[in-house]
């Protein structure tokens, strides 16, 4: 979007914000997509709480928690799944390449006063903000991608847990399709994600900066890794980790230097922030540790001060059709990078940012506070459809590291759809198990 375009929006943001308290749009009832895989891998999962939780679980009833029995069985049934890997897709990408990443933009249309027969190839196409288009299922990468991630972390914690061999042997497997086996391996890039079809203006046939949303998937596969290292397991091994730090190192590189890359990292949106998740991660695994500095300071004094506003709201995503999702999507994004760059920095042996969760006047706690008071109906707007227990991930994040100002003030809900967002517990110290119950 412009800058100017940008500007004027916000503007008008904070003017109906202050005035009123809410923001006055058309909203877009919520097309639900097969399956949400943001909220399991953008949820901070401590290692040494995952390693402490499994210790107490490991070998003893004294302390049990339905949340096991549910990995296990999610455990048991990845094992039995192929492997994953994007080189199958039904259509190739411009470069004709199988490895590369292909995606279609999914709120783009085939323009309504187009009269073709072939619409997709040629009528100009437009966007319809929050409305998915269903051809974006007709490619499979974000499915395979999805899954992966998911499954090559809930087979590591498992392994974790349970030692089973075959969990971690199946971990291995997975990894080594998508990441390091010439035949099926990903190429690191994405430099073909959500093209724009048609034969209008609009049409790109190439990437969009919008496209490298996606990459946050590969934050899990990241930690899988290091939960495999943690646990010891035979099945994976140095020369694995190396071949993994190699492919993101590539990835890494890609995402500073390529141009829609790089328009990507001058957004200001949700799109900023899991770009921003997503480069910190991959730079703390490859140990480049000055690009983690350089990137969340800009955040923090730049950038965060506009998504947040002094009394909690996101102007720039609840501008969008979809308000409440999109403010609940962002703070996924937020509180996760809090929770990050609250760790040790290995140059400065600090916080890469002092008191990232309560800056002055641009506030994760008191975003976190008014999706509170939306859920509960006292402000703003839910969008017909809209999954209210999106709100859950950043209230226990926040209530992780606040208890006495959140425990017992919200309930979040205990029985999700998609199985995978009911292992909270593992990530969760134990004596928060029922704060949000």
């Amino acid at each position: 979007m412009k800058i100017f375009s940008t500007v004027l929006l916000l503007t008008v943001a904070i003017v109906n914000v202050s005035q009123a308290g809410v923001i006055r749009k058309r909203l877009t009832p919520v097309v639900q997509t097969p399956i949400s895989f943001s909220n399991y891998t953008l949820e901070w999962k401590s290692l040494t709480t995952l390693k402490d939780n499994a210790a107490r679980q490991h070998g003893s009833s004294k302390y049990p928690h339905p949340a096991y029995k549910l990995l296990q069985s999610l455990a048991d049934e990845a094992v039995k799944k192929p492997v994953y890997t994007i080189v199958n897709k039904p259509f190739l990408p411009p470069s004709g390449d199988k490895h590369d990443w292909l995606s279609y933009a999914p709120y783009w249309w085939p323009s309504s006063n187009c009269t073709a027969t072939d619409k997709n190839n040629d009528c100009p196409f437009v966007n319809l903000d929050g409305q998915v288009n269903p051809d974006v299922y007709k490619l499979n990468d974000q499915k395979n991608l999805e899954y992966m991630s998911m499954d090559t972390e809930t087979l590591a914690m498992a392994y974790l847990v349970f030692k089973k061999d075959a969990y971690a042997q199946q971990a291995a497997n997975m990894l080594r399709a998508f990441f390091l086996n010439n035949d099926t391996m990903m190429n690191p890039n994405m430099e073909y994600g959500q093209i724009i079809r048609g034969n209008g203006k609009s049409a790109t046939h190439i990437g969009r900066a919008e496209g490298i949303i996606s990459g946050r998937a590969l934050i899990s596969p990241v930690r899988a890794v290091k939960i495999l290292e943690l646990s010891g397991t035979r099945h994976w091994g140095k020369n694995d980790t190396a071949g993994m730090v190699g492919w993101f190192k590539s990835f890494h590189d890609w995402l500073l230097d390529d141009k829609i890359a790089i328009d990507e990292g001058n957004t200001t949106n949700n799109h900023l922030s899991y770009y921003t998740d997503s480069l910190i991660t991959f730079s703390d695994f490859i140990g480049n540790y000055s690009t983690i500095e350089t990137k969340v300071r800009t955040f923090f004094t730049t950038n965060l001060p506009k998504q947040i506003l002094a009394n909690g709201t996101q102007p720039m995503e609840e501008l969008r059709t979809l308000p409440f999702h999109y403010s609940a999507f962002n703070l996924e994004a937020l509180v996760y990078m809090a929770n990050f760059v609250s760790q040790r920095d290995p140059l400065t042996h600090g916080p890469y940012i002092t008191n990232a969760w309560n800056q002055t006047g641009d506030s994760i706690i008191t975003a976190v506070q008014r999706l509170e008071a939306v859920v509960a109906g006292k402000t703003g707007q839910i969008e017909p459809g809209a999954d209210i227990t999106e709100a859950d991930y950043s209230v226990r994040a926040v209530g992780i590291q606040y208890p006495s100002q959140f425990c017992h003030t919200y309930k979040a809900s205990q029985s999700h759809v998609v199985p995978y967002l009911n292992l909270w517990p593992l990530w969760t110290p134990h004596s928060l198990w029922n704060c949000f119950s």
